[in-house]
């Protein structure tokens, strides 16, 4: 069968890929971001060549906490970092998003579906969010059923355990995966088969062919796992209703059952929602129940809430001879599920057309989270701990047969992905309908935004792999080696160990290190509204119209979320019982006593979604309008809008660099690990020149004391403090087109930025100063020049306002050896390790012989001449600037005979101007001009 594409909204999309480097060196522009993001797969490095991926893939800025003392709301700065190196000239980066154990994805309700485990379990159907956090807070899933319609030729359905059979006709076939529905409607059964094999048949005439069957007209499909229901109408019996909100179940006491539905006891901000399944359990029975509408009743002496919709049975088997004799017929059809997801008033982002089991190439349980997406575009299998709950399937077949699907799902990324089964399951429509009607949102969670987000806390273990904290720099990569591949549960690094695989990059930064933590804020509660007065009544003792009376006030309305963020979407809903054609008034208020209240919406529907409101408290209320009478208001509603999180950060003279140190010096470990990486460092930004004087001293200090279990860099590990930059201050900028627009980040993003660009531009051995930063229109805080030398003796690259803008005058590491004091001189060593490396494996297996020396002596030194041609070394020839080393003084017999070979590189760096100095002196009426260095 050729299924039909999926369906997608005309239009033109370009595609911008990034330019070639042309360079037999290797790269060395390449830089690596750790830090916070609203979405996005966790600890796991993804590569990004355009800022509109970066955003695709992590989202907007996250918000963090609130500043009391500048009285503003503080993000993540990995996301102005990122912005700040495509800006200032990167072209290429990885990111890793960081948060802690904590973090949660949201679990979304699939509205109707039902989950069919392997072994037989049913269940409510769930969808999880792409990745953790609570970015997905605002979104809303509905479902739609596509049912292509099948002509029923025969069916037989054994009692045992035999397969059900049925005989179709089908013009466009059938392929194992499919779900086929048949109803009876005479005695109310339903039989949903998951197809599992597939013949084609010429009537009167055995089986032609089998497997995908195409351009066939007369179709037996067999199945041995059918789901047999039943119509039914819930009877006065006591029931208790079974909720399934995500991973715990809530118990709902039926009070009554009549023909206007269940009551349920509940508060109505707390009820099953539209779309919701219910199991309904008594002594004698068992249903599934879809709810179809909602609302409060009002005069009960506990909350109580009626809902309405439909009730089926899962039958054990196959039904009974005489509720449905051999040969009865029923209508086929053939279904199709798709997922709408919506945020607020956006337009819907659906996906249509997809599977309901797991051997559909388009089946939607495959849809991927974030990390399962980047393991599969890095070509890994899952491996480790997760290798029996992710390998449901033969892991080679579900990779090629699903990957259509992924590709769909990737431009633009869809928000949602399939449950996470230990077992591939089959999920089973009850209650989903052909058009869009019943959105449900996410299950609440009882922990806050920042809480979901996995970061309540801030600490360094947030940045750093808890089995690689205090590891010396020698013993770094074996174990590193060891947790990966070698260990009994082999498992991903985590944090900024997790770019130990990642051969390209040559920068790093974590520009959300240099944050003081926050804590959570206990806000004041809003206000309690007025209460409502009741309806005027009616003149009973004069002649009035026979269809006068008092109409019921509306319900309370209801909050979704019920405290939203500033700037951020919400949702009211109410309901009435006063019955259609009426018209439904909401007003606004930001007193209590509803003083000043204006009117937001006039009409026949129960819902509205507001935005755009600022910081504070509304308040909300109902009345309902029919044919010239009007109902009293409905009980307020109090929404308390917050500036953002409720959280703030510790004051600046509380603020402690244990974070910061712990979290620097495992990098410049690990930076020192590799041999090829250089950190791009920051300072917070209230550090002005004593404590910036200080943390430099302190990375240096080989005595100071371990900070959160990451011991000082020692005498042994100085060499490691050449692998690290520190700059300072940070950067007041303006966003790529929006100059209105400017904030305040620190400096390693753009730093990066201009150490990509200048290598891009002219190499790696030149020096990474004197160079334009982009988008900079001031600094925080501006620094006392006075100080400047200071400064520059403490190893601090300064950024510095001169004629041609902001810019750094200075480009020094950490390095106490003062040969590797210059960034550019640790980034040629870096080039030579990596042009080493790479020409080095064209040499193995070679007889180790004399011609064999002299053939790996002229292929280095083919090397080094093209950079000494380039620039890259001093000296006035290439006698003077490098010297290869293959002689017996470096490979005796005894090296020889144990299969080794060395190579010795000598070569002298080119070093930059640093200052010239102009003195211009007056004699007299003619001018001296001399000049020193």
């Amino acid at each position: 069968m050729r299924r039909p594409d999926a369906r997608r909204l005309p239009g033109i999309r370009f595609d911008v890929q990034a330019p070639s480097i042309p360079d037999e060196l290797p790269r060395m522009d390449v830089a690596a971001f750790v830090g916070f993001a609203s979405s996005g797969p966790l600890h796991r490095p993804v590569v990004v060549e355009d800022v509109a991926r970066f955003q695709a893939l992590f989202g907007e800025d996250l918000a963090l906490a609130t500043d009391a003392e500048r009285k503003e709301l503080v993000h993540a700065r990995l996301a102005p970092a990122v912005r700040d190196f495509f800006r200032n000239g990167g072209r290429r980066c990885w990111v890793v998003r960081v948060a802690g154990a904590e973090a949660r994805s949201n679990l979304f309700p699939l509205p109707g579906l039902l989950r069919r485990s392997a072994s037989g379990q049913l269940s409510p159907a769930f969808a999880r969010a792409r990745s953790e956090g609570s970015w997905s807070d605002s979104l809303q899933l509905a479902t739609t059923l596509s049912a292509r319609p099948l002509s029923l030729a025969a069916w037989s359905a054994p009692a045992g355990d035999g397969p059900v059979e049925l005989t179709v006709i089908a013009p466009a076939g059938l392929s194992p995966g499919e779900l086929i529905r048949v109803r009876f409607a005479a005695s109310g059964h339903s039989l949903l088969l998951p197809v599992e094999s597939v013949k084609a048949i010429v009537p009167g005439q055995g089986a032609t062919s089998s497997g995908l069957v195409e351009h066939q007209t007369w179709v037996r499909a067999q199945g041995r796992r059918p789901l047999w229901l039943r119509s039914a109408a819930v009877e006065q019996a006591p029931w208790v209703a079974r909720w399934m909100r995500g991973d715990t179940e809530r118990l709902l006491n039926v009070r009554e059952v009549s023909a206007l539905g269940l009551e349920l006891e509940t508060d109505f901000a707390d009820a099953p929602r539209p779309g919701s399944l219910l199991r309904l359990e008594s002594h004698t029975a068992s249903l599934w129940f879809t709810v179809g509408e909602s609302f409060p009743l009002e005069g009960r002496e506990t909350p109580t809430v009626r809902v309405r919709g439909e009730a089926v049975q899962v039958l054990p088997g196959t039904p009974d001879v005489a509720e449905l004799p051999p040969g009865t017929s029923g209508t086929c059809e053939l279904l199709t599920l798709g997922l709408w997801i919506r945020s607020g008033v956006e337009q819907p982002l659906r996906l249509e057309e997809l599977g309901l089991c797991p051997e559909h190439p388009r089946y939607w349980g495959a849809l991927p989270t974030d990390a399962e997406w980047v393991r599969i575009t890095e070509g890994q299998l899952p491996t480790g701990e997760r290798l029996e709950a992710e390998e449901r399937l033969d892991p080679t077949d579900t990779l090629q047969l699903h990957a259509s699907l992924r590709e769909e799902t990737l431009e633009p990324r869809f928000p949602l992905a399939g449950q996470q089964d230990d077992d591939p399951a089959c999920y089973l429509p009850l209650g989903v309908g052909p058009l869009p009607e019943r959105f449900l949102g996410c299950v609440p969670s009882p922990l806050d935004a920042l809480e979901r987000d996995g970061l309540a806390e801030f600490h360094s273990r947030l940045f750093l792999d808890e089995a690689l904290r205090g590891i010396g720099i020698r013993a770094l990569p074996g174990h590193a080696d060891f947790l990966r591949y070698q260990s009994s549960r082999p498992r991903e690094l985590k944090g900024l160990h997790a770019l130990l695989s990642k051969a390209d990059v040559s920068l790093v930064a974590i520009p959300d290190a240099a944050h003081r933590p926050w804590k959570r804020v206990e806000q004041e509660p809003a206000a309690s509204p007025k209460p409502p007065e009741p309806a005027k009544e009616p003149g009973w003792g004069t002649f009035l119209d026979c269809g006068t009376r008092v109409l019921p006030p509306p319900s309370r309305p209801v909050a979704t979320p019920p405290s939203p963020a500033a700037d951020t979407i919400f949702t009211l809903t109410w309901t009435t019982p006063t019955g259609p054609g009426a018209t439904h008034v909401l007003e606004e208020a930001t007193r209590a006593d509803y003083l000043g209240a204006r009117t937001l919406y006039q009409g026949p529907t129960g819902e509205l979604t507001l935005h755009g409101r600022d910081a504070g408290t509304y308040y909300y209320r109902v009345r309902s309008e029919l044919g010239g009478l009007v109902s009293a208001y409905s009980p307020g509603l109090a929404v308390s809008v917050s500036t953002g999180p409720r959280w703030e950060l510790s004051p600046e003279e509380d603020y402690s660099a244990s974070h910061l140190l712990a979290i620097q010096r495992a990098l410049l470990r690990m930076c020192a690990a590799r041999g090829d990486l250089l950190a791009v460092l920051s300072l917070p930004e209230h550090y002005r020149e004593e404590k910036a004087i200080a943390h430099a001293a302190a990375l240096r200090a080989p005595l100071a004391p371990e900070e959160e279990g990451v011991p000082p860099l020692g005498t042994a590990e100085e060499n490691a403090l050449s692998h690290g930059a520190l700059y300072h201050p940070w950067l007041l900028a303006t966003e790529e087109g929006a100059p209105q627009r400017s904030r305040r980040s620190p400096p390693d993003g753009a730093a990066c930025g201009v150490i990509s660009r200048r290598t891009l531009e002219r190499g790696a051995w030149l020096a990474p100063a004197n160079e334009p930063w982009r988008g900079v229109v001031a600094l925080a805080p501006a620094l006392s020049r006075e100080r400047w030398v200071d400064l520059q003796e403490a190893r601090v690259n300064l950024l510095l306002q001169e004629a041609r803008g902001f810019l750094t005058l200075s480009e020094s590491t950490l390095a106490v050896d003062p040969e590797l004091l210059p960034i550019h001189v640790r980034r040629l060593l870096a080039l030579l390790r990596r042009a080493a490396l790479q020409l080095g494996t064209t040499y193995v297996f070679e007889p180790n012989d004399a011609s064999f020396r002299r053939l790996v002596q002229r292929g280095f030194e083919g090397l080094l001449g093209g950079l000494f041609t380039r620039g890259a070394f001093a000296g006035q020839d290439p006698e003077q600037a490098f010297q290869v080393v293959t002689g017996t003084s470096l490979n005796t017999p005894a090296s020889a005979d144990q299969g080794r070979f060395f190579v010795e590189l000598k070569v002298a760096p080119s070093s930059p101007l640093a200052f010239l100095n102009v003195r211009l002196v007056q004699t007299g009426e003619l001018g001296l001009v001399t000049e020193e260095r």
